[in-house]
């Protein structure tokens, strides 16, 4: 019983840093210090370091040697890797998802797109509340896409990448002021690719959508160190 207690207060402690971490309340690169994570969080260092291990896998903080944990800085170098293997690997899964899914998968789609078509795309001005509330349905629609793909791998890894990708949209915002982008079009574009089950459609508005992403991203990137690394 203790133990399950502990992994459950793990589990706690870990949901409340990976909050923080994406609404940049723990910057990016910041040293996570366990007299302090133990003060703010009312935990202990057991507790904390086991949090910090979940949140390691999920590439959120990076373990140091001799020094502990610290978030996960912001990298261009990494996000372009990452972009390269999201789209390959999603483009992939949203094939499947296409060739393989039901009626009842398009339905998904089609609610999970309602759901996000009815919150405002967050800017600079918006609170954290709103930026939380179309960051989960903007996941959601995104994970209903690829929810009919049948293999299981093909999913859990798509989803993974797209979740450590979330932590630079959620960082650095969205769109720059003044961009011309139209993100509620390029969702709305992929529910028509589903209905019509518009397989080469579907596959390359997704990838341009990942792609596009990643451009507006880096070139709002003024602050960040190329090499991953703070000074």
């Amino acid at each position: 019983m203790a133990a399950k207690d502990a992994e459950t207060s793990a589990q706690k402690v870990s949901a409340q840093i990976r909050r923080d971490i994406y609404a940049a309340r723990l910057q990016p690169g910041e040293r996570l210090k366990f007299p302090d994570l133990c003060s703010r969080y009312g935990t202990s260092v057991g507790v904390a370091r086991e949090a910090l291990t979940m949140l390691a896998a999920e590439r959120l903080v990076q373990p140091q040697a001799h020094t502990g944990y610290r978030v996960m800085p912001l990298s261009i170098e990494e996000l372009t890797d990452l972009t390269v293997a999201r789209v390959d690997i999603e483009s992939l899964t949203f094939r499947h998802a296409l060739e393989e899914g039901d009626l009842r998968w398009e339905t998904s789609v089609v609610a999970a797109h309602h759901l996000l078509s009815r919150l405002p795309v967050p800017g600079a001005d918006s609170t954290d509340a709103e930026h939380e509330a179309w960051s989960a349905a903007h996941l959601a629609f995104h994970a209903a896409l690829l929810s009919g793909c049948t293999s299981r791998r093909l999913r859990e890894t798509a989803q993974a990448l797209r979740a450590e990708a979330e932590l630079y949209r959620s960082w650095t915002g969205h769109l720059k002021p003044g961009s011309h982008r139209d993100v509620a079009s390029e969702h709305r574009q992929l529910v028509e690719a589903v209905l019509a089950r518009d397989i080469e459609r579907g596959t390359r508005l997704l990838r341009e959508h990942i792609a596009t992403t990643t451009q507006t991203l880096i070139a709002s990137a003024t602050d960040w160190e190329p090499s991953g690394v703070p000074a």
